[in-house]
């Protein structure tokens, strides 16, 4: 058998096993009765474990080493599996596999205190969780090593290539570009009408969000969607990706968004074909460029004028207070700027602020210069400095995101570059597609599906994201075309 061979079937192995702990979290987050948190703590720490084990085995270090030497005959693909496995197992070995374990353990057990304390609004609850979390992330940090600052090892797990220095450049150009724009939309700019109240029943809602899933291409045949305290996408594996979503009754909005986010996800992992999967080469290039899907299709289609002129029927059918208002006044409704309280509900011009928000409140904590007690006023304060208002409670403030429950620090600034890649993707598409606003007020989403399979999605996590931009658009990352773009769309909401 080859090198490669070999190194192949290893990597396979490895797989299967995050697979069936993906499986594991999937049902905890859904379906799981609460008395099980502790067992299945426990199974999903040994199967992580597991597959972490066999990351950071001597055996695959000689494997890789070996296919290195059969690289002058290999595919794009396979050369793209030893670099990506010399990275992951380069970092991996870093950590001890019983810290992971403990680690793993932590976050499963946290994840369902937070989803509790949210419920109550009380952080009190969740602080000494995430104290420890915290702790160990810090630790995790030393161990995997840095050049600059200690966020730069956790930055590195989502953003390959990317630096605290840089992020911290990109989202304070955007606050200074944003925050005098938002203005102007807001002194200047004609208001765009209010969502009609009324009640808007979950389970039309739910409909709704499955026929815009079924609209842009995602496959109910290889998916799911279910109720979550928290949206998510989770790949299992070729054929299984689900998504989840929330409800509110108050508008039906947040959840068709949502849904169109979550499926933007989903198709990234639908797209990317199972040889590769199996070769350790599913997820996307970054979790940014993976943001970049679900956003793109959020934001620059389903908050496009052209999208409404076919879907607001479909509003209309399901909730008849719809039925009056032209497909312009829904654009304009949906687009409203407006500061608010919620990350996930927030619009396209102050979005980012609230990752400013959480990078700088993650950096400081990693660094040791802010304490997890000190975390809800640090937030509050900090929301009313940049966006002019003060949760009420903590579920509406710091409880309100997942993310440091599971010890995803590092991951909020790939939100912000997820909207940057899709503003420059979009623009590359366009110029592909001229027809692209006569395809969608024909509900014909096809041919956007079709561009972003050849460009994006069929390379799975194959390139490095600065790599896939250059490769999609010619150019590396910038914030340009994402200004360019909100100025033009926002021009025409507010009528400037």
């Amino acid at each position: 058998m080859s090198a490669l061979l070999e190194l192949k079937n290893y990597i396979a192995e490895m797989v299967e096993l995050s697979a069936a702990a993906a499986i594991a979290y999937w049902d905890a987050r859904t379906y799981m009765p609460a008395r099980g948190v502790e067992t299945r703590a426990r199974i999903t720490g040994k199967l992580s474990r597991l597959a972490f084990e066999r990351l950071i085995s001597p055996k695959f270090g000689e494997l890789l080493a070996a296919a290195e030497k059969e690289l002058a005959e290999a595919s794009e693909a396979e050369r793209a599996m030893v670099r990506m496995g010399k990275r992951d197992h380069e970092r991996a070995r870093a950590i001890p596999p019983d810290f992971y374990q403990k680690f793993v353990e932590l976050c499963t057990k946290a994840e369902s205190v937070w989803e509790k304390a949210k419920a109550e609004a009380n952080f009190a609850l969740f602080k000494p969780y995430l104290a420890e979390i915290v702790d160990m992330v810090r630790e995790m940090a030393k161990m995997i090593g840095y050049k600059e600052h200690p966020y730069d090892a956790l930055l590195e797990e989502y953003e390959p290539g990317m630096t605290t220095a840089r992020v911290g450049e990109i989202l304070g150009g955007l606050r200074e570009k944003l925050v005098p724009f938002l203005r102007e939309l807001l002194e200047r700019g004609t208001p765009p009408p209010p969502v009609p109240e009324g009640k808007y029943r979950k389970e039309s809602q739910k409909a709704l969000c499955a026929e815009a899933l079924r609209l842009m291409g995602y496959d109910f045949s290889a998916g799911r969607l279910d109720d979550s305290a928290h949206p998510f996408t989770i790949g299992l594996g070729p054929g299984d990706t689900r998504v989840t979503n929330r409800y509110n009754e108050e508008d039906p909005f947040p959840a068709l968004f949502g849904a169109l986010h979550e499926g933007g996800h989903a198709l990234y992992d639908q797209g990317v074909p199972a040889e590769l999967y199996w070769m350790g080469l599913g997820g996307g290039a970054s979790y940014g460029v993976h943001e970049s899907q679900s956003r793109f299709w959020e934001n620059q289609i389903g908050r496009s004028l052209a999208f409404w002129e076919f879907f607001k029927p479909k509003l209309s059918r399901r909730f008849r207070v719809f039925a009056r208002k032209t497909p312009e006044e829904i654009f304009r409704m949906v687009n409203k700027v407006e500061p608010s309280l919620i990350r996930v509900e927030a619009d396209e011009v102050t979005y980012n602020l609230h990752i400013c928000l959480r990078f700088e409140l993650e950096v400081e904590l990693i660094a040791g210069k802010l304490k997890v007690e000190e975390l809800p006023e640090r937030w509050n304060a900090a929301m009313k400095e940049y966006l002019g208002v003060v949760p009420p409670d903590d579920a509406k403030g710091v409880l309100q995101d997942v993310h440091w429950s599971g010890g995803s620090f590092g991951y909020f600034p790939s939100y912000a570059l997820g909207n940057l890649y899709a503003a420059q993707f979009m623009e590359a598409l366009r110029a592909d597609l001229p027809d692209l606003p006569e395809n969608l007020r024909k509900g014909n989403t096809a041919p956007v599906l079709s561009w972003l399979r050849e460009r994006i999605h069929r390379f799975g996590r194959m390139y490095f994201p600065e790599e896939l931009c250059e490769k999609v658009t010619g150019e590396k990352l910038s914030a340009e075309p994402f200004l360019r773009y909100l100025r033009e769309k926002y021009a025409q909401v507010y009528r400037l």
